[in-house]
């Protein structure tokens, strides 16, 4: 037995393309179930944690912004209390500052996010690759070495106007047209 990958795309297409923003946005994450960890990447064949973010809202609202965890927590998931049914985001936020990889980060610094693919589950894009993971597991361990968590909604309107700006921190990767149509 064979998958037909034609056929199954194409109806796994047709299915995208009726559900909702927050639907698309879910699906978008959990297709990069697996993918290696790459950072500063946003395609689906590797990507660090705010290149998938950033590629799920894409592929959700048609809206392009490449941008840092902590430009996505300052200016585009700025909603608190947001709805199960909001496209929502976890934000780890350093309470001091502290070295992050090969720089220092000032307190107040978002240094990693996550997207919610469902109620206390989030799709988390560390070394190795993405994983689906309960959001309270990743969450002990970033508590336990400094840093606030945040549960945050999306602002569309801010996310409109990032795009109409072309806010691209990093550029994009050259691969992303391979796998986007950018208008």
């Amino acid at each position: 037995m064979h998958i037909n990958w034609t056929s199954l795309m194409q109806n796994e297409k047709k299915q995208f393309e009726n559900m909702n923003e927050h639907d698309k946005f879910v699906y978008f994450l959990l297709l990069q179930y697996g993918s290696p960890y790459g950072w500063g990447m946003e395609n689906p064949i590797s990507a660090d944690c705010s290149g998938k973010v950033c590629m799920a809202l894409f592929a959700a609202t048609g809206l392009l912004i490449r941008t840092t965890a902590d430009d996505l927590f300052k200016r585009v998931f700025t909603r608190v209390n947001p709805r199960n049914t909001d496209i929502r985001a976890v934000f780890y936020v350093t309470k001091k500052d502290m070295k992050h990889g090969d720089r220092m980060v000032a307190a107040g610094t978002c240094t990693h996010i996550a997207g919610f693919v469902d109620e206390g589950v989030i799709l988390n894009s560390q070394q190795p690759t993405a994983r689906v993971r309960r959001v309270n597991d990743v969450s002990d361990w970033y508590q336990r070495n400094g840093y606030d968590i945040h549960i945050r909604g999306l602002n569309r309107a801010e996310l409109e106007r990032l795009a109409k700006e072309g806010k691209t921190v990093y550029g994009l990767d050259k691969e992303f047209s391979d796998f986007f149509n950018v208008v």
